[in-house]
């Protein structure tokens, strides 16, 4: 299943705007100082948002605009020195699978750089 999830992280204050604004609720926070899966410290706080997950490529992308004109209509930018945030697209497939195609138009692009998200994608 291909994922696509908001990563936001920042100072308190910065998130817990942000966060209100937001058009779903978060699945996952950290508070700075919690350890990581890998061991270290969190330098930050911050939080996970589900935006979606689809079988078909071009579909997940339909989600992911949707998503982001919601936040954009409602206020939401990124572009702040207090928060810091990236879109993070997941390819999960089995072995000797191919990948699947992700089109981002350059529009896709222009919202992310104008909404201030960095952009992540893995296989």
């Amino acid at each position: 299943m291909n994922i696509a999830t908001l990563k936001v992280h920042g100072d308190p204050e910065g998130l817990a705007d942000v966060r209100d604004g937001l058009p779903s609720e978060p699945h996952g926070d950290w508070q700075k100082g919690d350890v990581t899966p890998a061991g270290r410290k969190r330098i930050d706080s911050g939080f996970y948002v589900a935006i979606g997950t689809e079988e078909n490529p071009t579909e997940l992308v339909k989600q992911i605009r949707f998503y982001l004109s919601e936040c954009q209509a409602r206020g939401i930018h990124f572009e702040r020195s207090d928060v810091a945030a990236e879109l993070r697209i997941s390819f999960p497939s089995d072995a000797g699978a191919s990948t699947p195609t992700l089109d981002l138009s350059l529009a896709d692009m222009a919202m992310l750089v104008e909404m201030g998200i960095n952009l992540s994608i893995t296989p």
